[in-house]
């Protein structure tokens, strides 16, 4: 059914849609650029002799101020004097290797270098930084207490502070909520379209005439939350509610059709285990999804979904993802719909091009099996999309999505009169203005456009736009 394709790209704009909004966005460090052996410092450059008293106040310059082109030839020539101090040699390091990007390897000199001075407080906030940034947040809190426990100065008090309370945020729930009206050109995906399915020399003894699109004003909603608790390590119990539906004011006049009402509502609920680092995610997360339409329970689904994603470097993310999930429909789902089982992988990619900009992309294949072949399909789809948030204070922001797929059924259906081919678009549009807040609530424009076509076009061919103001609040 073309509806069920609404549902599944609906499900991943929302979650796209949240998993953007909770993500923290970083800036890249600028590097200092100085000629090698020497150091800028409050604007002017120095030569930095092979000496301890030189070398070791040059490093904490060169940490201090980002001017990380220089610390690997300090360290270097630190390491070869003697009586320096292996920790400080080690934390420079390990940081770093950190603004490289490579976090296994800066956490491990960092913990050696803790080893190495155990009562050194700058060692000691840059491991509990360290496993801030790595996700590893239980370590982190006891690292923070112990460095508050050590005695800092006021300003370094402060920095602690505010990493505690980014601690408490992290481990509290995130998502959004929104409530819309607006309109919907065809919710029952109806093309009115009329056909002979007999004729008799020159006259027409069957003729077919499918429903005729009905449009209707709309209600509509979204809550979309996302909770995590850390257990040990990078290892997490993941919780991820959604929820989204519409109610229309229309109802099918037809007293033969077997739909009603298309006021809908879909729920899902994800638990499962994640393990989150500075740059990886992978997540296994049984699930049970239910949908409701026609005033009942359509269906009740469980799967389960494997997901993998990792940062590349500070613009580029991808991901892959394998999916699988079983349909099983009430008494009165039955009336429209039928038990199947669905398989899909996926493979998706983001590119931040700048702070406010990002490019989103992916390939999803999908494989439905009916009990009977000519109900079954294979899928592929490809989707892109741009996020973009404008400079000022009205906070205005787009997110357009475009989606092409293309499905076709495994055996010919002779009440058909074909082996069914389709071809879909669907496009959606969101634009908001998060500086516009009234009691909290941010102001968005939701469009989508879907058109169907099929080898089979009489049955499965529609066209369908809703549009709808929704006002949403972000926590």
């Amino acid at each position: 059914m073309p509806g069920a394709w609404a549902d599944d790209d609906d499900t991943l704009f929302l979650q796209e849609q949240t998993r953007r909004s909770i993500e923290q966005k970083t800036q890249a460090e600028e590097v200092l650029a100085a000629p090698p052996g020497t150091l800028m410092y409050e604007g002017r450059r120095y030569q930095v002799p092979s000496t301890l008293e030189a070398l070791t106040p040059a490093i904490y310059v060169a940490i201090n101020t980002q001017q990380w082109s220089q610390l690997p030839e300090f360290i270097e020539r630190y390491r070869a004097l003697s009586g320096h101090r292996p920790g400080l040699a080690n934390m420079a390091e390990s940081l770093y290797a950190r603004f490289q990007g490579t976090y296994p390897q800066a956490l491990r000199l960092m913990e050696l270098a803790s080893e190495q001075e155990p009562l050194d407080t700058r060692i000691q906030l840059e491991l509990a930084r360290l496993w801030f940034e790595d996700y590893q947040e239980k370590r982190a809190g006891k690292g923070f207490e112990r460095v508050l426990a050590m005695g800092l100065p006021e300003q370094a008090r402060m920095l602690v502070q505010q990493y505690r309370q980014a601690l408490d945020i992290r481990a509290d729930w995130h998502g959004s909520a929104a409530l819309g009206w607006g309109y919907n050109d065809n919710i029952n995906q109806g093309n009115g379209y009329q056909r002979c399915a007999s004729w008799i020399g020159s006259h027409c003894y069957i003729r077919q005439k499918m429903p005729e699109a009905i449009d209707s004003e709309l209600v509509n909603y979204e809550l979309s939350l996302q909770r995590r608790f850390n257990l040990v390590g990078n290892h997490n119990l993941q919780l991820r509610p959604l929820s989204y539906g519409n109610y229309y004011s229309e109802t099918n006049p037809s007293t033969t059709s077997r739909v009603r009402d298309y006021s809908n509502n879909l729920a899902i609920l994800q638990a499962g285990y994640q393990y989150l680092n500075a740059r990886d995610s992978v997540t296994l997360t049984p699930y049970v999804e239910h949908y409701y339409r026609n005033r009942a329970s359509d269906y009740l689904a469980h799967g389960l979904q494997a997901e993998w994603r990792r940062s590349l470097s500070r613009r580029w993310q991808v991901g892959t993802s394998l999916d699988a999930k079983r349909y099983e429909y009430t008494s009165k789902g039955l009336l429209t719909g039928a038990d199947y089982k669905q398989y899909q992988w996926g493979l998706s990619a983001s590119f931040s091009a700048s702070a406010g900009t990002s490019l989103y992309g992916g390939v999803n294949l999908t494989r439905k099996k009916y009990e009977v072949d000519q109900a079954s399909s294979r899928e592929w789809a490809v989707r892109g999309g741009v996020y973009h948030a404008f400079a000022g204070s009205a906070g205005l922001f787009v997110n357009a999505l475009g989606i092409y797929r293309e499905s076709r059924n495994d055996a010919y259906d002779f009440f058909l009169g074909g082996r069914r081919h389709d071809k879909q678009q669907v496009y959606i549009l969101s634009v908001g203005a998060n500086g516009w807040q009234v009691a909290g609530l941010t102001p968005e424009l939701r469009l989508r456009h879907s058109i169907n076509h099929s080898n089979i076009d009489w049955a499965f061919g529609f066209r369908q736009t809703e549009a709808s103001l929704m006002l949403r609040r972000n926590f």
